[in-house]
C-alpha cells in the first residue's frame, strides 16, 4: 500500500486480522486532523470512538460528540421513517428498506457506530406511486439528478432550510428518500446478476427502534450490500465504511454454515460470482475471515480479477490522496464482449453526465435570494473545477497502470496452462 499515514493508521487499526494500534499512537495533531477528515468522509469515525482509539483529549472529546449528535440523529430516523412508512402505507404501498438501519443487527459491531444520511427503500413496481404519496406530506424531488446512473428515482427532500455547516453529524441534517426501482443495471454495468426478480418474494420482517419494516431475506441483505460496494468501486467512488460492514458480516459469519448453505442455494452462479468480488475486497481490506463456501467462490473468479487483486486491491484507498482509476481495469477484466468494454471505456474516460446539485439542495425557492443563488452557482462551479482537477491528476496514472495492466494481462496469457494429470495415464 502507499497511503498516508493517516489512513494506513486507520485501516490497521480496525482490521480484524493484524488489528494494531500502533500506528495510531505516534500520530501528531496534524496527523490527527487528517485522520478525522479521512474518516468523516469514509463514514469511519462512529466505528473509529467505539474502537476506543489512542489519541489527545481533544480528539476524543470530538468522537464523543459526534457519537452523542448521531444518537439524537438516530431519534429523528425513527420519526421521519414511521412518518414515511404511514404515508406508504395509506396508499397501500409496502415497501422493503435497503441498507441503512436494516443492517445494523449484523453489518455493524454496535447500533452507535452507523451513520445514516438517507432512506433507501425499494418498490419495483409502486416506484412513482411511493413519490407521489411523499409529495403529499412535503417531499419535493431534487432536480438536476434525473440524468445520473442510478437505480432509484431522483431522490426527495424537505426543504427545511438547512445549509451545510461542516459538521458530518449535525443532528439537523434532513433525511433524503431514495425510491428505488431496481436493485442492479446490468446495462450500466454490462454485467449479468441473475436471479435478483426473487429477492422480493423471500422478504422477512424485521424491528427496529420499535417499528416494524420489511427488509430483503439475511442472504438476499448480504448479496445487495455486496452488489451495492461492487457498483461503487466500478464507478471509482467506494466508501472505506461499506467495505467494513460486508468485512464485519463475513467475519462473525466464518463459521455460519447454515447460512452459507442457504447463499448457495438462493443465489445464481453470477450473482455469486460478482457477490464474491466485494468478498475479497472486504478481505483485503479488513482482513476479515471468510467461511469456506464465501472462499471457494472467491477463488472461482478469473485469474484476471485475481491479478487485478494482487496488484490494485489498494487502489480505492490510495485515490483518497493519489486519484486513479484503477478500478477499470477490473471492470474490463470482468467484461468479455469487445463492445462492452468499449462502453465502459468511453464512459470512464469520456464522462458526460454532470454532477448533481452541491449547495442549497434543502433552501426552498422562496428563500432563494439573489446572493444565495449566486453563491449557489459559484460553489457549483468549484466543484466542476475540483472534480476536474482530479480527474486531471489521474489522467497520468490511467495511462501508466493501463500499460503496465496490458503488459500483465499478456504475461499471464502466456504462463503456461496447468495439464490435466489424467491427460498423462
Amino acid at each position: 500500500m502507499r497511503l498516508p499515514k493517516p489512513v494506513a493508521a486507520v485501516i490497521e487499526a480496525l482490521r480484524f486480522s493484524g488489528r494494531s494500534l500502533a500506528a495510531l499512537e505516534t500520530l501528531r495533531d496534524a496527523e490527527w486532523r487528517e485522520v478525522l477528515i479521512f474518516c468523516d468522509r469514509a463514514q469511519l469515525t462512529l466505528v473509529l470512538a467505539l474502537t476506543p482509539p489512542p489519541g489527545p483529549d481533544w480528539v476524543r472529546r470530538r468522537l464523543a460528540q459526534n457519537l452523542a449528535n448521531n444518537t439524537v440523529r438516530r431519534a429523528r430516523l425513527r420519526e421521519v421513517f414511521s412518518e414515511i412508512a404511514a404515508a406508504l402505507d395509506a396508499h397501500g404501498i409496502k415497501p422493503i428498506v435497503l441498507k441503512g438501519f436494516a443492517n445494523e443487527k449484523s453489518y455493524a459491531p454496535d447500533p452507535r457506530a452507523r451513520v445514516q444520511y438517507d432512506i433507501d427503500l425499494f418498490c419495483p413496481e409502486t416506484a412513482a406511486a411511493a413519490r407521489d404519496a411523499l409529495r403529499e406530506i412535503g417531499y419535493e424531488s431534487l432536480g438536476g439528478t434525473g440524468h445520473l446512473p442510478t437505480d432509484h428515482l431522483p431522490p426527495l427532500v424537505r426543504k427545511t432550510g438547512w445549509e451545510w455547516r461542516g459538521d458530518f453529524f449535525d443532528p439537523e441534517i434532513p433525511f433524503p428518500v431514495d425510491l428505488h426501482f431496481r436493485l442492479w443495471d446490468d446495462a450500466t454495468e454490462c454485467l449479468p446478476a441473475s436471479g435478483l426478480e426473487a429477492f422480493p418474494q423471500r422478504q422477512v420482517w424485521e424491528e427496529w427502534e420499535g417499528l416494524r419494516f420489511r427488509a430483503l431475506c439475511p442472504a438476499d441483505a448480504l448479496g445487495y450490500a455486496s452488489l451495492h460496494l461492487l457498483r461503487h468501486l466500478l464507478r471509482g467512488d467506494a466508501r472505506p465504511y461499506h467495505v467494513y460492514e460486508v468485512a464485519w458480516f463475513l467475519h462473525h459469519h466464518a463459521e455460519a454454515h447454515t447460512f452459507w448453505d442457504e447463499w448457495s442455494s438462493l443465489h445464481s452462479e453470477s450473482l455469486r460470482r460478482l457477490e464474491a468480488i466485494s468478498f475479497r475486497l472486504a478481505e483485503a481490506w479488513f482482513g476479515c475471515g471468510l467461511h469456506p463456501v464465501a472462499r471457494r467462490e472467491a477463488e472461482k473468479l478469473p485469474a484476471a480479477v485475481a491479478l487485478w487483486f494482487e496488484h490494485y486491491a489498494y487502489s480505492g484507498l490510495e485515490s483518497w490522496s493519489r486519484p486513479n482509476k484503477d478500478e477499470l481495469w477490473l471492470h474490463l477484466a470482468l467484461v468479455e464482449s469487445g463492445r462492452e468494454r468499449r462502453r465502459i471505456l468511453r464512459r470512464r474516460l469520456l464522462p458526460t453526465t454532470l454532477p448533481g446539485p452541491v449547495d442549497s439542495v434543502y433552501v426552498p425557492e422562496t428563500r432563494m435570494t439573489p446572493w444565495r443563488k449566486a453563491r449557489k452557482r459559484l460553489r457549483y462551479a468549484l466543484y466542476l473545477a475540483a472534480r476536474g482537477w482530479h480527474h486531471a491528476r489521474a489522467f497520468a496514472p490511467l495511462l501508466y497502470h493501463g500499460f503496465t495492466w496490458w503488459r500483465r494481462r499478456r504475461g499471464l496469457s502466456r504462463r503456461p496452462r496447468r495439464i490435466d494429470s489424467r491427460l498423462l495415464r
